[in-house]
């Protein structure tokens, strides 16, 4: 059988109207319940928020994991019984409530709080490099780093596209590095801070004692942790990927050939946009990928059919 994993896309692939189906067909409201006790109109920015209401840390993560749970629930009411799970970075939350590790409503309050925790990052930035491998970008972020400014790899996304995070002076310079080098394109990211590095490490400090009171079940099947780069089977493994996750690069490459490696051979989007899926066809010879943005797309789609 062509087992499959389902995989949660992070900040970045909010866009507007992506709820719009799942609020209107009160598919799962009691998130939406606990994040307007939190002050979060969700139900308003799922459907009407435009690009620049949605991009807030505050807003974009609540947002994807309403609709990647909100989705989860629907495939499961159509027979889709999946055998692991993944997430890029905040999708990796959606991923342990696929598992069983995370209860929905403890996820949104997890969530919640994580995006508060962000949203207080200092100063920085991101890019994404394309046309370097990843041998190539450490080289030129230690260069960087060692003359006094801070970049470092923040995303493995695919053997052919990066990520990197650290200060503004310390991005603008590895561009011009990069470039020199041979990089095809170096993007700035429109983000709120130098995610995935050390200079989260306040946020991560904060965010740890949410981590902390929440409580985390061993995962019914496996997940793939992004900050260590392989499948996680037990509580202690994902309070630990979860504890070092905001100042851990994405290993997204690592975590695609893990569940291609361990079995999975249909990956299942859960949310707006493909990015995910078009990286799991740069990473793995032949996957089958299917994206799921709304419930009709959920009701459509059976369980696996053998390989």
């Amino acid at each position: 059988m062509r087992a499959d994993a389902l995989v949660f896309p992070g900040q970045g692939a909010q866009s507007p109207g992506m709820g719009a189906a799942l609020v209107s067909q009160e598919c799962s409201p009691e998130l939406l319940d606990i994040a307007a006790a939190a002050g979060l109109d969700l139900r308003r920015l799922l459907v009407d928020g435009g690009v620049e209401e949605l991009r807030p840390t505050q807003v974009a993560q609540p947002a994807l994991f309403y609709t990647g749970v909100a989705l989860l629930g629907v495939l499961r009411e159509a027979g889709v019984r999946a055998e692991f799970a993944a997430g890029h970075s905040l999708g990796e939350y959606c991923a342990l409530v696929a598992a069983g590790s995370l209860s929905p409503e403890a996820g949104m309050e997890l969530v919640l709080r994580r995006a508060e925790a962000m949203a207080l990052a200092p100063e920085g930035t991101m890019a994404a490099v394309l046309g370097l491998d990843a041998a190539q970008l450490e080289r030129i972020c230690a260069e960087v780093t060692g003359a006094g400014a801070v970049c470092v790899l923040a995303n493995d996304n695919s053997p052919a596209q990066q990520v990197v995070s650290g200060t503004l002076a310390g991005v603008q310079e590895f561009g011009r590095r990069a470039r020199e080098a041979g990089a095809r394109k170096v993007v700035p990211l429109q983000v709120g801070g130098a995610f995935h590095s050390p200079l989260m490490a306040e946020p991560a400090r904060r965010f740890a004692a949410a981590i902390a009171e929440t409580r985390i079940a061993d995962p019914e099947f496996p997940v793939a942790a992004g900050a260590l780069g392989r499948l996680v089977s037990t509580a202690a493994d994902v309070r630990r990927a979860l504890e070092i996750q905001l100042e851990s690069p994405v290993r997204w490459t690592a975590t695609v050939l893990a569940l291609g490696a361990a079995g999975a051979g249909r990956f299942i989007e859960c949310g707006p946009g493909n990015t995910l899926g078009a990286l799991i066809r740069r990473i793995l010879p032949d996957p089958l990928v299917v994206q799921v943005a709304s419930p009709a797309q959920a009701r459509e789609l059976g369980p696996a059919a053998p390989a």
